[in-house]
């Protein structure tokens, strides 16, 4: 996948933005258009596991005690918010936006 930086810029991901994907990329290696698919993929994991934890809340809304369904959807949230936080949650939407975008054109 050929992803320029011109691309990039006019998708929605500024200046910034890009220097912290280039230093990753010359940190771990690989390219830009790589670099970009793996942020797109952890994003889509994160939309996972957020739809996998509002399953399992819903089932405990309907099969449990009020003390569960509290002490549930307190850990549920903090599970949540644990997924969305380890990786860059903003640089990862972008790039799910753009590969959701361009993947067939690139």
């Amino acid at each position: 996948m050929d992803v320029t930086e011109d691309a990039l810029l006019r998708s929605g991901f500024t200046q910034p933005d890009l220097q912290k994907i280039k230093n990753n990329v010359e940190s771990y290696g690989g390219t830009l258009g790589e670099a970009i698919q793996d942020l797109a993929n952890r994003f889509r994991v994160v939309l996972w596991l957020t739809s996998v934890c509002l399953i399992v809340f819903i089932i405990l809304l309907l099969l449990s005690a009020k003390e569960t369904i509290v002490g549930g959807g307190i850990s549920i949230l903090i599970a949540i918010i644990i997924a969305i936080f380890v990786q860059p949650p903003v640089l990862s939407f972008k790039s799910w936006l753009f590969w959701r975008k361009y993947r067939r054109t690139l």
